[in-house]
């Protein structure tokens, strides 16, 4: 078994605080006998030095998976800080197929 298409993955931050983002990706067209792992690593900036960690996905209700993220840094059009990371697909423990999921956390807009 193949997986053709590959899933796709849509990203929602479910909280964000100063001490925690708790982020949902949530994979299309997944088949519910399929096993998902995988980390997302970072934050990671180009020209920014900073200390990548690793975070690993956690199953929420399938298709939908959680990353916990301490002290999150966020996402700004001058700092595009990105978390990134590979995410595996096993049938039957075997590979069938692989993603790299990328997002930024933004701060949402706050009315004044």
């Amino acid at each position: 078994m193949t997986l053709d298409p590959l899933p796709t993955y849509s990203v929602h931050v479910n909280r964000l605080d100063p001490t925690l983002a708790e982020v949902h990706i949530e994979f299309a067209n997944l088949p519910t006998d399929v096993e998902v792992r995988g980390r997302v690593m970072g934050p990671r900036c180009p020209g920014v030095t900073t200390i990548e960690v690793a975070y690993p996905l956690q199953m929420l209700a399938h298709p939908v998976y959680r990353v916990l993220i301490p002290e999150p840094a966020l996402w700004s059009a001058d700092r595009p800080l990105v978390y990134d990371g590979p995410v595996e697909f096993l049938y039957d423990g075997k590979p069938v197929g692989k993603v790299r999921v990328a997002f930024g956390i933004k701060q949402p807009d706050t009315l004044a």
